[in-house]
């Protein structure tokens, strides 16, 4: 039987997380951010300090004892979410989402926000089958794409 757990990440996740995102970027982004945009945000490691960074507010997703995803939540943001490519549609990233949703809402918030981008249609689908409501569009010309706000009420 599949064991599945949430805990706050350790340093120790660190390159397991960075692992997950490289290859979940690579996979899934290039329709919306392009082959050039992708190649650079991987090689130039901008992807992994990030993760770096906010590793205090990181929680991983264990299946059978190894990180498969990961969240990073603060204030009332869900900030970044990434469920390993081989696990999507396995439910991973609901229990993910859910568990982010409560974390905030015990801390008190009654509106919780996200974002990602407009042709990220896989995302925009999940968002919306989780019953966030997607509230604005945004384009950002600067880096040539739109990004999409969604927020949940308590």
């Amino acid at each position: 039987m599949t064991e599945i757990n949430i805990r706050n990440a350790r340093p120790g996740d660190l390159p397991k997380m960075q692992e997950v995102a490289r290859r979940t970027i690579d996979k899934c982004y290039r329709s919306f951010l392009g082959d050039e945009g992708v190649d650079w945000f991987i090689s130039s490691g901008e992807s992994d300090r990030e993760l770096e960074k906010h590793l205090p507010n990181c929680d991983v997703l264990l299946r059978d004892g190894k990180v498969v995803a990961f969240t990073i939540y603060f204030d009332d943001l869900i900030h970044l979410m990434m469920v390993d490519v081989d696990m999507h549609r396995t439910g991973i990233g609901s229990q993910l989402l859910a568990h982010s949703e409560n974390c905030l809402f015990a801390s008190g918030k009654t509106i919780i926000h996200l974002e990602t981008f407009e042709g990220n249609q896989q995302a925009i689908n999940f968002y919306l089958k989780n019953a966030w409501s997607m509230i604005r569009k945004q384009e950002d010309e600067e880096h040539g794409f739109t990004r999409v706000f969604f927020e949940k009420r308590a």
